[in-house]
């Protein structure tokens, strides 16, 4: 068996942030609310086990995982297996029990092209002491909270969770999809810089971003065509037309200076994104006719050779709900959110925004 991390009988239990009353209670954008994951990081299996809702939380283990709300030991003890095929697994009941016939030999994950896993005590590690044997341990905001434990798969070279997976556990099974970030290339890139967020900021979200959706998604998509669709000037707007796999992304950019303010927008959009004119700050769209992938935290800015990777919540405000923790666009629909750039770039001087590998340049204001 994998070693755990215990020693002296010292009982590590960090388990997330409020997670019982999420995962037996939550939707998932409740869950990525109080958690701060990414929908696309985290699944809950609920399971009847002899007449007792069992939750299991489980995240996978990446850099964007740790900039949840966590606590710092959880913080401490997931880092070294960032990029290394980890889940973090946390089952929970709502009772406070000292043990529960929860069996990690049970789990079983399948991959498109690799045999199934199904792992054995040496690809597990404990968290919590007794996480093989089914020892709970009180959730330590209370009583009220439940008890658990929590332990780690380490999946190895078995699955790939860049690519989509499914694990199951007593007859429930999710499925993980998780986002790629496509990192800053040497080629484009001397290094990557993380400036701290702009201060977060509220705006009410409009009752609608366009009733043009329709001619967005199907008509002609070009800088040209969209800002005068919407008597924007053409140096504030940028699109992207990705297509990748039978899908269709676009993305609308628009940057939020002065002549906003005059653009044929609907008066409560241009109510909503009126704090953030002028402050460095580019509206985006996502789009789609068929239905596509899509995620705001793909994006980067770059400007001096220099890349702006987002890691803060407050880098995003939301125009449409679920922007922030969105996997994908349905089909025919709308995504909208404000990107708030980094206090490292000089609005005095051109920068580019990159989605994945798809670039697009604005000039200074």
């Amino acid at each position: 068996m994998r070693k755990n991390l215990f020693g002296r009988g010292y009982v590590l239990f960090v388990m997330l942030l409020l997670v019982q009353l999420v995962v037996f209670a939550g939707t998932p954008e409740q869950v990525a609310s109080k958690t701060g994951l990414d929908q696309d990081l985290f699944a809950t299996l609920n399971v009847q086990v002899n007449g007792t809702k069992l939750g299991v939380f489980i995240v996978a283990v990446t850099e964007r995982a740790l900039h949840s709300r966590v606590s710092e030991k959880l913080l401490e003890t997931l880092r070294p297996y960032v990029g290394k095929n980890v889940l973090y697994v946390n089952p929970t009941v709502e009772s406070v029990v000292p043990s529960f016939p929860f069996h990690p030999g049970d789990f079983k994950v399948t991959q498109d092209g690799a045999p199934d896993f199904v792992p054995t005590a040496s690809d597990w590690m404990e968290i919590s002491k007794g996480f093989l044997a089914g020892v709970f341990v009180l959730n330590p905001g209370g009583a009220s909270y439940g008890s658990g434990s929590e332990g780690l798969l380490l999946m190895d070279g078995h699955i790939d969770i860049t690519r989509p997976f499914t694990i199951s556990y007593g007859g429930q099974l999710a499925t993980f999809s998780i986002q790629s970030y496509t990192a800053p290339s040497a080629s484009t890139s001397s290094g990557i810089a993380s400036s701290p967020a702009q201060p977060p900021v509220n705006v009410t979200l409009p009752s609608q971003v366009t009733d043009l959706q329709d001619a967005l998604t199907t008509g002609e998509f070009t800088r040209e065509s969209i800002a005068s669709l919407f008597n924007l000037p053409p140096a504030m707007v940028q699109t992207f037309d990705i297509a990748a796999r039978g899908t269709e992304l676009r993305i609308l950019l628009v940057l939020l200076s002065a002549p906003v303010r005059d653009a044929s927008f609907s008066s409560d959009l241009l109510t909503s994104i009126e704090p953030l004119i002028g402050t460095g700050a580019v509206m985006v769209w996502a789009l789609s006719s068929t239905g596509s992938p899509f995620t705001p935290w793909s994006f980067f800015v770059q400007q001096n050779g220099t890349n702006y990777v987002f890691f803060s919540d407050a880098s995003f405000v939301e125009l449409t709900k679920g922007f922030l923790r969105a996997k994908e666009v349905p089909a025919g629909q709308i995504l909208a959110g404000v990107i708030r750039l980094p206090k490292g770039i000089n609005l005095s001087k051109p920068f580019k925004v990159f989605y994945g590998s798809s670039s697009a340049s604005f000039d200074a204001q």
